[in-house]
């Protein structure tokens, strides 16, 4: 089993957390393919990753409480086998409507992988040296989202769609079987009261009477409704609008989550030196002006690649130096909840980022117009949430 001062366990909670990106991202190009393929429409296929998104929200807040009761490595191991079979009938599917339902049974198991390995962390780690190795687990995230479409989209062009989903089962087995292997037990008592309904409410009713809980809460949900609705047009506004192509699509996507690396390694090198409400303050005004520069481009109608990936960029750089800093603001206060915190924190950062992606599917125009709007609209968001509720220090 690995011990917590080992490399090897930041590379195994990065790489359990990578699985996450994998399942959105990797399928993305094959989106208006797959349109054809299987007689649907384009907000059908779009349902295939919102519904995902708030099927893996909504189970969060359950997962939280039986990691709690249970411990985090059954946890891992049921959510890991139900991503397998789940991402198998994703495979085999040949209507829209089973692969939707098989989606959502996927982000059902996904959902323990989201909350789970957050949830170790604060077990080991409080802090600045929880956010520092929430920084560098988002290295390692932080190529998930760079390598997917690419691999997705050559899986696309030389065996079809389905093949991402394969790959997938693939990447979750092996994922499945590291942790049987490697992953010791974190939590030092399991609470046997922890999934009962009483004390998960008590739970949740006392992280919500915290001012600070809910303003790294909001950080964190508004600043991912940005990135959810980039996944949801993302596809759509390059081979669609742009023209770019399925392959073009893979490394134009793969140059903005380059963003997710830069700001992995910023916000790891920095937040021990400003600490976390500072790296947050400034990380969250880059956010902004991003998100406006890319609103103003669409408006303005320039249908280039560059109007997005670089706004897009550094949208991500401003996304990395963010969320590790707001999760482990969020958690670090309650150590003895800590699995029902992450649920929540998880919970309302998928229902908010769901609806995001809902609303760039159901808005889609034929132009990028709706999707950066959104990443507008949830980058100043981002910012106010901060400033309204986060007392700084």
């Amino acid at each position: 089993m690995l011990r917590r001062d080992q490399p090897a366990m930041t590379l195994l909670l990065g790489a359990l957390i990578a699985v996450a990106p994998l399942a959105m991202d990797i399928y993305l190009a094959s989106m208006p393919s797959m349109t054809r393929a299987l007689s649907a429409t384009p907000g059908e296929v779009q349902l295939t990753l919102s519904l995902y998104m708030y099927g893996w929200g909504a189970t969060q807040i359950f997962v939280g409480p039986l990691a709690d009761r249970f411990g985090r490595r059954p946890a891992l191991i049921a959510g890991l086998a139900l991503f397998v079979a789940a991402s198998a009938v994703c495979a085999a599917s040949r209507t829209i409507e089973t692969l939707i339902a098989a989606r959502v049974a996927q982000a059902i198991g996904m959902a323990t992988v989201a909350v789970v390995p957050r949830a170790v962390v604060r077990d080991l780690y409080t802090g600045e040296r929880a956010a520092r190795m929430l920084s560098l687990m988002g290295v390692v995230l932080g190529v998930a989202p760079i390598v997917a479409p690419i691999i997705g989209s050559h899986l696309h062009v030389w065996f079809g769609w389905q093949a991402n989903f394969v790959f997938v089962a693939a990447y979750g087995a092996i994922a499945l079987v590291c942790v049987v292997i490697a992953l010791p037990e974190t939590i030092k008592a399991k609470n046997a009261r922890a999934t009962h309904p009483t004390v998960v409410l008590a739970n949740y009713r006392r992280l919500l009477q915290s001012r600070r809980y809910v303003g790294y809460a909001l950080v964190a949900a508004f600043a991912s409704s940005g990135l959810f609705a980039f996944l949801a047009g993302s596809a759509f506004a390059f081979v669609t609008v742009i023209g770019t192509g399925e392959r073009g699509f893979g490394f134009l996507f793969g140059a903005v989550m380059l963003g997710n690396i830069a700001g992995s390694i910023v916000g790891s090198r920095l937040v021990t030196r400003w600490g976390i409400d500072r790296m947050i303050r400034y990380s969250t005004r880059l956010m902004l002006c991003a998100g406006l520069a890319m609103a103003a481009l669409a408006w303005a109608g320039v249908a280039h690649p560059a109007a997005i990936v670089v706004a897009m960029f550094l949208f991500m750089v401003a996304l990395m130096t963010t969320m590790p800093q707001a999760t482990a603001g969020g958690l670090t206060p309650f150590p003895e909840i800590s699995g029902s915190a992450a649920s929540l924190l998880l919970f309302c950062q998928f229902m908010l980022a769901s609806t995001a992606a809902l609303i760039v599917g159901v808005t889609f125009d034929g132009t990028q117009r709706p999707m950066a709007t959104v990443i507008a609209v949830a980058s100043t968001l981002t910012f106010i949430a901060f400033r309204a509720l986060v007392r700084h220090r």
